[in-house]
C-alpha cells in the first residue's frame, strides 16, 4: 500500500515540467538510482525481539537510548546524561563490537591515554629541568608540544570516563540478568530452530525481568518451524507462573500462523519512470545491479537490523552504500509491548494486569 502511493506521487511529480530530476541539468543525466525496499514489521520479527550483545544495540535496549542521548547513574551518585552520535569517536568506531570487546577496547585507550600523559609529563618536565640557556628553541618547541596537546588529552579522557561509566552500568545489567545467557540461548534457537524444553523452561524460571522471559519465550515461538500445543501451553503456564503477560506472546502465535515467506519472485517492484504493467506493478523483476539502497522498515526498526546491513553492505564488492530507515526505533521491550496491545485488541489475554510485562 505504502509502495504504490509513493510510486503514484513519483509518477505524478515526474509529469511536471520542473520536477526534482530534471531541475538539477547534467546531475539527471548521470544519477544512478538506488533502489528502496520496503518492508512490514511482520517480516523477520525476531530482529525486533531478539537480545543482542553488540554495544549500540545494548545501550539502545538497556539503557534507553533515545535521540542520540541517555542518562545513566554516575560513580559519585545522581545521574550523568551522554550525546552518543557521530561526534564520539569512540561510539561510532567501537558501536557493532560485542559488549566484551567493547570493555578491552576502553581499558586499551585508557591505558594509552596514561602512556601519553606520561610522554607530555616526561619531555614539558625536562624542557624546563635541563634548560642551560644554549638551546632555546629546542626547548620552547617540546614545551609547545606539551601545551598544544593537552586539550586532545583532555578530551580523550572524557570519552574513555563516558564510555567506562556506560560500560559499568551495563555489566550491572548484565549480570543481574544473566543477559548474556540470553543472548546465547536465542542465537542457539536461530540457528537449530529451537531448544531443548526443560532448558527453555529453566530460563523463563531464572535471572532476568518479566520482558527478559516474555521476549525469549516468543523467539523461541518464532524460531521453531513446528511446535505442538503441550509446548505452547508449558511455555505459557511458565509465563504465567512469572506473572508476564501473555497477550503479547498469543499475538505472536496468531501472526505466525498465517505468517507468508515469499521468495524475491513474489515481491512487488515499482518504477516510476516505467509504464505500468496490468497487474500495477511496473516491472516483474529488479534491474539491478544496485551501487545504493534505502531498507525502509515500516512499524518500527532496531540497531540489529541496523548493524546487519551496515555489515552487509561492507562485506560487498565493491563496498556498497545502505541507507536504513524505520518510522520509529523500537527496543524490544517497546516492541512487545506493542505486540502486547495488539494482543489484548484481539481479545487475547489472561488475568495478569497489563502492566506486569512492563516492569
Amino acid at each position: 500500500m505504502v509502495a504504490s502511493a509513493l510510486d503514484q506521487k513519483l509518477r505524478d511529480h515526474l509529469l511536471s515540467k520542473n520536477n526534482l530530476f530534471s531541475e538539477g541539468g547534467s546531475f539527471a543525466s548521470s544519477f544512478q538510482r538506488p533502489i528502496l525496499c520496503i518492508f512490514d514489521r511482520n517480516f523477520e520479527l525476531s530482529a525486533a525481539i531478539q537480545h543482542d550483545f553488540r554495544y549500540r544495540p545494548l545501550v539502545h535496549d538497556i539503557l534507553g537510548l533515545k535521540l542520540n542521548r541517555l542518562s545513566v547513574p554516575g560513580e559519585k551518585g545522581g545521574m550523568k546524561s551522554y550525546e552518543l552520535d557521530s561526534s564520539d569517536p569512540f561510539w561510532t568506531a567501537n558501536g557493532s563490537l560485542e559488549f566484551p570487546e567493547v570493555a578491552v577496547e576502553i581499558e586499551s585507550q585508557l591505558n594509552t591515554y596514561k602512556k601519553d600523559v606520561d610522554e607530555v609529563n616526561r619531555t614539558g618536565g625536562n624542557a624546563g629541568a635541563d634548560f642551560d640557556g644554549t638551546d632555546l628553541i629546542g626547548n620552547t618547541k617540546h614545551l609547545m608540544n606539551a601545551v598544544n596537546s593537552l586539550p586532545e588529552l583532555t578530551e580523550r579522557k572524557q570519552v574513555i570516563d563516558k564510555h567506562t561509566n556506560i560500560a559499568t552500568v551495563l555489566l550491572g545489567q548484565i549480570k543481574e540478568r544473566s543477559l548474556d545467557a540470553y543472548v546465547k540461548k536465542e542465537n542457539d534457537m536461530m540457528d537449530r530452530g529451537g531448544i531443548d524444553r526443560n532448558e527453555l523452561l529453566a530460563v523463563l524460571k531464572g535471572k532476568g525481568t518479566k520482558m527478559d522471559k516474555l521476549r525469549f519465550a516468543i523467539t523461541y515461538i518464532i524460531s521453531s518451524e513446528t511446535i505442538n500445543p503441550a509446548e505452547a501451553e508449558a511455555v505459557e503456564a511458565a509465563l504465567i507462573e512469572s506473572e508476564v503477560d501473555t497477550s503479547a506472546f498469543q499475538a505472536v502465535d496468531a501472526l505466525m500462523e498465517g505468517k507468508p515467506n515469499p521468495e524475491i519472485d513474489s515481491y512487488l517492484v515499482f518504477d516510476p519512470p516505467a509504464p505500468k504493467s496490468s497487474s500495477g506493478s511496473s516491472s516483474s523483476h529488479l534491474k539491478g545491479p544496485f551501487k545504493e539502497a534505502i531498507v525502509f522498515m515500516i512499524g518500527g526498526g532496531n540497531y540489529v537490523e541496523y548493524g546487519s546491513l551496515q555489515d552487509l553492505a561492507k562485506h560487498q564488492q565493491p563496498v556498497k552504500n545502505v541507507i536504513y530507515g524505520t518510522t520509529e526505533i523500537l527496543t524490544g521491550m517497546e516492541f512487545v509491548e506493542q505486540l502486547s496491545q495488539l494482543g489484548h485488541k484481539m481479545g487475547l489475554s489472561n488475568p495478569v494486569a497489563t502492566s506486569s510485562a512492563t516492569h
